[in-house]
């Protein structure tokens, strides 16, 4: 009996890890390839369906997730100017984000699909160090 409720918890432990493994939830992302060499970043909150991220600008919404079917809010913004290429990718980013329907995560690649078949491409970074 205790070797087959060792067992037992052993399978959930592993189960939960790769559960975890599996997530975006927790992890921030560096967009590959974005508009005009901008440096786009996605970040989830660990525990709550909250996305943030930064262009020029700091951005924050909340999400709605069903299996690999996702929803983005609409997301505010601060309101920093900055060089024009850079501001036109942050508009351009932030107009597409809550067109995404769908992602494929592999690894730590995070890929968000877009209802017209645009795909943005996000690599995982270690995250920052909350304040």
């Amino acid at each position: 009996m205790k070797k087959l409720l060792s067992l037992m918890f052993a399978l959930t432990l592993t189960a939960a890890c790769s559960a975890q493994e599996n997530s975006f939830k927790g992890k921030e992302y560096k967009m590959n390839d974005a508009a005009n060499n901008a440096e786009i970043t996605l970040g989830f909150d660990a525990k709550e369906s909250r996305f943030f991220g930064r262009v020029v600008n700091n951005y924050f919404g909340q999400y709605e997730m069903d299996g690999n079917t996702i929803k983005f809010g609409p997301a505010g913004a601060t309101m920093m100017a900055g060089p024009e290429n850079l501001m036109k990718a942050e508009s351009q980013y932030l107009m597409t984000l809550p067109t995404v329907n769908s992602f494929v995560l592999e690894g730590q690649k995070l890929t968000l699909k877009t209802a017209d078949g645009k795909e943005l491409v996000f690599e995982e970074v270690e995250k920052t160090q909350e304040k």
